[in-house]
């Protein structure tokens, strides 16, 4: 009879973690279709306020070439760095709408002087904007306020 016992308690804890389990994944999804506006924009804050916190904002480096938001890179506000060498420079420009809309931003860059940090460019990269650099760069995505 221990046995049956024990075997019936292991089985119903068992299953109770199972749910639990279950039940904190549900929690954890969230339906953004259903929120208003307000609530999707409190609700991007908190997570972009998270990420500060957290110090999780990422790089990455790219070759020069041109770059749409939303199919080669997410759209979002990144910090454009020039990654040129030596005597090269080039240009960065966004323009709206896949590059067929009206220029955005226009900027030239080079490589840094000696003992000089590289030159860094805020930008803010909406769904379909097309981005194009005539030299090597990063973008980092900013997960918090950008002061300009």
């Amino acid at each position: 009879m221990n046995r049956k016992w024990l075997s019936g308690t292991v089985a119903v804890l068992l299953l109770l973690a199972m749910a639990l389990g279950l039940a904190s994944a549900a929690a954890d999804t969230v339906d953004l279709s259903r929120m208003s506006d307000a609530e999707v924009t409190a609700l991007l804050d908190r997570v972009v306020g998270e990420m500060v916190r957290r110090g999780i904002e990422k790089t990455a480096t790219l070759a020069k070439g041109a770059y749409i938001a939303g199919v080669d890179i997410p759209a979002g506000r990144y910090v454009f760095t020039c990654l040129a060498k030596g005597d090269d420079w080039g240009s960065v420009t966004v323009y709206s709408d896949r590059g067929e809309g009206r220029q955005l931003l226009w900027n030239v860059v080079s490589a840094p002087e000696a003992g000089e940090a590289p030159e860094t460019i805020y930008l803010t990269l909406n769904e379909g904007d097309r981005l194009k650099s005539d030299v090597p760069f990063s973008l980092t995505i900013v997960a918090g306020p950008a002061f300009r």
